[in-house]
């Protein structure tokens, strides 16, 4: 080998091993697709009329009702709809390029492009009514909640993105869970959805999350190999 595919093959294992989002990918296949199977059946039995539990939630969300509450529903509102969410997924994507992360980029992509994707699909297909008493005007059916989709899809792909795998990504992944109540909060608070259409949203986004980066990093471990084989012989 010369000195050049040398250092190649090393810039190589590098990046291969910097592109280890998770240690198990095809269990965190598997998990993804359970998830979004999950909530294509849910989305299949729940009815057009909120559940016992939806309207009893969305009843405390009335009763907590407070100014400093509803501009922090207003700022998850923001951050999950056009500028705001334009601008992360733009900072995002900037940050993978310019470091020439070019598998991690294609991951993130669909991630992001599966799940508005997969939402407005299922919307489409349960046509489920929004809460009467909304307080913001929102397009759309209400099962699954959009909003909680993206925000939990674009937490786990931060996480896997920028931490690396062991004990350490437990107080990320906290946050990430952290992150994604809150915008599933805002939404019942703002009574645009009903808390089993944020549940349901956020299993989606995480669901598609997983598949995506599980098949983008069994994509990247086959090429590795094919290379590695090439160099060999």
């Amino acid at each position: 080998m010369t000195p050049r595919a040398a250092v190649q093959h090393l810039l190589g294992r590098r990046a291969h091993r910097r592109e280890q989002f998770i240690r198990r990918p095809r269990v965190a296949l598997w998990c993804g697709v359970v998830l979004i199977a999950l909530v294509a059946l849910v989305g299949a039995l729940v009815p057009a009329a909120p559940l016992a539990l939806d309207q009893r939630w969305s009843e405390w969300m009335t009763d907590i009702q407070s100014g400093s509450l509803h501009h922090l529903a207003l700022v998850f509102n923001w951050l999950g709809r056009g500028i705001g969410r334009a601008l992360s997924l733009a900072a995002i994507g900037l940050a993978l390029a310019l470091t020439r992360r070019w598998w991690a980029l294609l991951a993130f992509a669909a991630t992001e492009g599966l799940t508005p994707l997969a939402t407005n699909i299922v919307k489409h297909l349960v046509d489920r009514p929004r809460p009467a008493k909304a307080m913001l005007h929102a397009t759309g059916s209400s099962f699954p909640s959009g909003h909680a989709s993206y925000a939990a899809a674009t937490a786990v792909a931060l996480v896997l993105l920028f931490t690396r795998l062991g004990d350490r990504r437990l107080l990320w992944w906290s946050l990430a869970a952290l992150v994604t109540a809150g915008m599933a909060w805002s939404r019942t608070y703002l009574q645009v959805h009903w808390l089993s259409d944020v549940v349901a949203g956020a299993l989606l986004g995480i669901g598609i999350t997983l598949a995506s980066f599980a098949a983008v990093q069994t994509v990247v471990s086959r090429s590795d190999v094919v290379t590695n084989v090439g160099e060999e012989t």
